[in-house]
């Protein structure tokens, strides 16, 4: 082992006698390897956050409304900030368009190098993705500011509440309550009406999807409703789906009747041709019977010069007939190729929509909820209660879409949000909610004001 010297001896001039010169280099190879050590040590923690990092970024996959930073080492367009479209792409310089939804950082990386690499723009690509803004998540319902937000990574629901104001059991200001229950009686009449039109949409699109001419309506439409407007929205739906099944079968029509004129075509094609050839097989046994001929003496050379002429005129024809047989082929091929796309495109079409209603629908009977409770709760207790008050009588769950399906997740305080995330706060009616304060000097309702409660509700 090496032992500790003093510093001043190594502070010392170089020593010129021989004794004193292992002793200096053996204290100069300690320090050579401290410093060794040391400069190792940092490399191997920079590489340890550095994984921590990589590892916990690609758990994060991008989607439209994220901001991405792409570097590119050596290239003068780049690092340059893009947004993740609607399309789930990106638009690069030199490349274009990349697809990033469903990517991780490292995913997208290595995606964008292999588009370098296919065009030969750069042979070897050093690429690097970061999230230069998250796409936001939603929150509305008893919070104190609804909307959107920006996402940061690790948020919980609590740290969701926090940044939306913090949970509010009603937010009434300077109200009058008697006018917000109006207020919130007519709103809830409007998202009823809402909900209706959505329903019968649904149904709409479900026979369209079908391709039933007529659709069931849904029954017991919101006391709301008078007479007329149901009539209304039934009969816009219909309207809708004639005409969209008429053009439909307009375009599916002229689609197939394409093909089959195409089909007539590449059969009159080939008939031709067989004709054309069988012409060309004759003419090419009377000009090797007029060569015959003509070595026997008993016909002149014109003649065979006429009857190789005519040979070589057959052949033309026939070569301009198998040409024409290819392009009645490939038009009937291309007619058969749209009809496919006018089918696939319409199924995507109506998926699009029925999953837009169903979220639309989704997101207005979830109001419809918030505006009864709080109707409920503006009523029996005023803006009184807080969170922890009401422990077991609010309502946390998460709408969440990925790139399979969506999904209601019911959650609590300490439920980790997502980017684009739609998060509803409600407080629900139950024993909890009703329950009396203990530290209130206020009575619990009786019966008797649960049953008027009951009866502002359904008004």
């Amino acid at each position: 082992m090496y032992r500790c010297f003093d510093l001043q001896f190594v502070s010392m001039p170089f020593p010129r006698t021989t004794s004193q010169r292992p002793k200096l280099r053996c204290k100069l190879d300690l320090a050579v390897r401290s410093l060794l050590s040391i400069v190792c040590g940092l490399f191997a923690m920079a590489f340890v956050l550095l994984a921590a990092n990589a590892s916990r970024a690609d758990g994060y996959t991008f989607d439209t409304g994220d901001v991405l930073r792409i570097s590119v080492v050596g290239e003068a367009a780049y690092p340059l900030q893009v947004v993740v479209d609607d399309r789930g792409s990106i638009s690069l310089p030199l490349l274009g368009d990349i697809q990033a939804r469903g990517l991780t950082s490292v995913a997208l990386s290595q995606a964008i190098q292999g588009a370098f690499q296919r065009q030969k723009l750069i042979l070897e690509p050093f690429v690097q993705v970061e999230v230069g803004q998250y796409r936001p998540f939603f929150i509305s319902g008893t919070v104190a500011r609804a909307g959107s937000y920006p996402f940061q990574p690790g948020m919980t629901v609590r740290h969701a509440l926090a940044v939306a104001g913090g949970f509010r059991a009603m937010v009434t200001g300077n109200t009058e309550p008697a006018l917000q229950i109006a207020d919130l009686r007519s709103a809830r009449s409007n998202l009823a009406i809402e909900e209706y039109r959505l329903k019968v949409r649904l149904a709409r699109l479900q026979a369209e999807s079908r391709q039933d001419k007529t659709f069931v309506a849904p029954a017991d439409p919101p006391i709301e409703f008078g007479g007329h407007l149901v009539s209304d929205i039934i009969a816009s739906e219909q309207a809708q789906l004639d005409a969209r099944l008429a053009a439909y079968r307009d375009d599916i029509a002229y689609l197939e009747a394409s093909i089959d004129r195409a089909k007539k075509e590449a059969d009159m094609a080939a008939a031709t041709r067989q004709e054309r050839e069988k012409t060309a097989d004759l003419q090419m046994e009377e000009l090797q019977s007029a060569r015959a001929l003509r070595e026997r003496g008993l016909v002149t050379n014109t003649n065979v010069i006429n009857a190789e002429r005519a040979h070589t005129s057959y052949r033309a024809e026939l070569a301009q007939t198998e040409f024409q047989q290819v392009q009645t082929q490939q038009g009937m091929l291309n007619a058969e190729s749209e009809l496919r796309k006018k089918r696939q495109a319409y199924e995507m079409d109506l998926i699009a929509q029925t999953q837009d209603t169903e979220v639309e629908l989704g997101k207005v009977q979830s109001q419809i909820r918030y505006v009864a409770d709080k109707l409920l709760f503006i009523f029996t207790y005023g803006d009184q209660r807080t969170l922890e008050d009401l422990q077991g009588s609010v309502k946390i769950s998460i709408f969440r879409r990925d790139q399979k399906a969506a999904q209601n997740i019911i959650a609590n305080e300490n439920t980790e949000v997502k980017a684009g995330d739609v998060i509803e706060v409600s407080v629900v009616a139950n024993k909890g909610f009703y329950a009396p304060d203990i530290s209130a000097t206020r009575p619990a309702p009786g019966a008797g004001a649960q049953a008027t409660q009951s009866t502002i509700v359904g008004q």
